[in-house]
């Protein structure tokens, strides 16, 4: 009796582990830990296979390596030529079957390119940049054009930009049509449109921001070819046939013409006003989109007359600053106008926001005796010929120079000193300066008196003067290409930071001295207008950004060294 009592727990043990094991396997559970799989998916097959002649079905077939679905694919499938209505897609264990709405055109060769629409279905990662090729006839379109984009004003190329072809060549379609062709830049910038028609086609390039493939965004950046373009007949080298993810014939680009595109932004020619803050009590920064031209503010609430602001800008003259010496009110009411642009009306507080609590507010301003802040543009050393500036936090109003004193070991010197700006906020002190000399600005209490009437308090300057010894010297003996325009020649530090800038417009011997140790680079803006600065684009104008260039080479320079480099300027149209 034991004995079966035995086999009965067992067989019993055996039944509950059994039915365990079977709910286990019907409720799978997603497998946790390890790395994140960040690998797209990939073609395995295709029915029919890519680049295929004489197809006349009506559906194509994907197989994949893993479970995919698609994204947006309304807006990221490109099909050229363009059809009527989008293919249907369905999906079918690993398989994308795509079906076609309308009849196809005889003897046409259909590119569908998928951008980032084709995902996996556990991590959506993408399959980029995927085309599927085929023939209704018995040749497959096989002209190709290739090229690189760079960033206009730095050169550097851009990637993961579109670059696309229009049969209809008016100025309008990009604004409008989706492209005929389309292809995406990789890493360097570099791209390639294959199984072209013979014609003359519009080559436009876009960073698309809404993924629409139109230009339809005030943000989105472009490029364009001058003249209209044509495809060439590139040297097919055969390949083992690989129809899955790219193409059979591998086409050799080095005989064909290599288009160089440079990508930019459209200036927005319509002025803006930004925005109107308060910067400090009872002043107002006012910021627009452009440099003004006629700027205008009209004080409606208090009705303000006469001379109730001071106005001064920044160099640019985007930035205004309105300095109000008497509001006669605690927040300001007032229009604010430029030439070609519609009046804003703006209100705000004259008075900043209080931060401290009410037990202590009456303490901090008993404590607080209002002065004239001014400030330097340098700490504790100058370069030889550079001028040490003094910038006021209010326009000055009254000044007694003689309370200025410049001092060099115990001597008295006479420095050259002035105002830079007709709203006297920025002294100009200039002066021979000697290498490692040491010197003393002493400005004393009450020299200067600013628009609310706040005094400077008595301060010292000490600084002294740098020395070869320590810093470095580049100098540049540049030779200009062509005359009739002006190079703008740079001297960038790390990441671009501008060091010093000169304009040429003949050969020049540049010389870039007590520069701190370290590495440099040497940039030129190919200025022809004339103005002074690079100018971008204008597509609707036909109007290319003003070409830049750099010196191949990087400087790295260190103390107590100078550097002479001869650099023959490249033609711009070379570029």
């Amino acid at each position: 009796m034991s004995h079966l009592l035995s086999i009965h727990k067992i067989f019993h043990g055996l039944s509950t582990a059994f039915l365990l094991l079977l709910v286990a396997c019907a409720n799978p559970v997603s497998p946790t830990g390890g790395p994140k799989d960040t690998t797209p998916p990939s073609v395995t097959k295709s029915v029919p296979a890519n680049q295929s002649v004489n197809f006349n079905a009506d559906k194509v077939i994907l197989t994949f390596d893993e479970f995919v679905t698609l994204k947006d694919v309304s807006t990221q499938l490109v099909v050229s030529p363009p059809m009527a209505e989008q293919p249907e897609f369905t999906t079918r264990g690993k398989n994308l079957i795509m079906k076609f709405k309308e009849e196809l055109r005889t003897n046409t060769t259909y590119n569908f390119f998928f951008a980032n629409a084709i995902v996996d279905l556990t991590e959506s990662n993408p399959l980029a940049g995927y085309q599927f090729t085929f023939s209704t006839g018995p040749i497959l379109d096989s002209l190709t054009i290739g090229g690189k984009l760079l960033n206009a004003f730095t050169n550097q190329p851009v990637k993961d930009a579109f670059v696309m072809l229009y049969d209809t060549v008016y100025d309008s379609v990009p604004y409008k049509t989706r492209p005929y062709y389309l292809a995406r830049t990789g890493t360097s910038g570099e791209f390639n449109l294959n199984n072209l028609r013979d014609g003359k086609y519009l080559m436009f390039a876009l960073t698309d921001g809404n993924a629409d493939y139109i230009y339809n965004l005030p943000s989105e950046e472009i490029a364009f070819a001058d003249t209209l373009i044509s495809p060439g007949v590139p040297d097919i080298k055969p390949v083992k046939p690989d129809s899955l993810n790219k193409d059979t014939l591998k086409p050799e680009l080095s005989k064909l013409p290599v288009y160089l595109l440079r990508r930019f932004k459209e200036a927005d020619s319509v002025q803006k006003l930004v925005r109107a803050s308060l910067s400090r009590e009872n002043v107002i920064s006012v910021v627009f989109k452009y440099p003004v031209r006629n700027p205008v503010f009209e004080a409606l609430k208090p009705a303000l007359t006469g001379n109730w602001n001071i106005i001064g800008h920044n160099r640019t003259l985007d930035t205004l600053t309105l300095w109000i010496p008497a509001p006669g009110a605690d927040s300001l009411r007032m229009v604010v106008a430029d030439s070609g642009y519609t009046r804003d009306t703006v209100e705000l507080s004259l008075k900043p926001r209080e931060t401290t609590s009410g037990r202590n507010r009456d303490k901090d301003k008993a404590a607080l005796q209002p002065t004239l802040g001014l400030k330097q543009n340098i700490s504790g050393r100058i370069k030889p010929g550079r001028v040490l500036i003094i910038n006021f936090t209010e326009p000055v109003i009254r000044v007694d120079f003689s309370k200025i004193a410049l001092i060099s070991d115990s001597i008295p010197l006479k420095p050259d000193i002035s105002f830079d700006d007709s709203v006297k906020t920025r002294l100009s002190i200039r002066y021979p300066w000697k290498e490692g000399k040491s010197y003393l600005l002493i400005i004393n209490d009450s020299t200067f008196t600013g628009a609310f009437g706040h005094c400077n308090d008595s301060t010292g300057i000490k600084f002294s003067a740098l020395t070869e010894a320590e810093t470095s010297s580049l100098k540049i003996n540049a030779d200009i290409p062509v005359p009739g325009i002006d190079y703008i020649i740079q001297l960038l530090g790390d990441k671009e930071k501008l060091i010093e800038q000169r304009i040429i417009n003949s050969k020049t011997s540049l010389n870039f001295s007590y520069l701190s140790p370290g590495k440099y680079r040497i940039k030129v803006i190919y200025d022809a207008n004339r103005n002074g600065r690079w100018d971008t684009g204008d597509y609707l104008k036909k109007r290319q950004p003003e070409v830049v260039d750099y010196h191949p080479k990087e400087f790295e320079l260190r103390a107590n060294w100078t550097l002479e480099e001869d650099w023959a300027i490249p033609s711009p149209e070379r570029k």
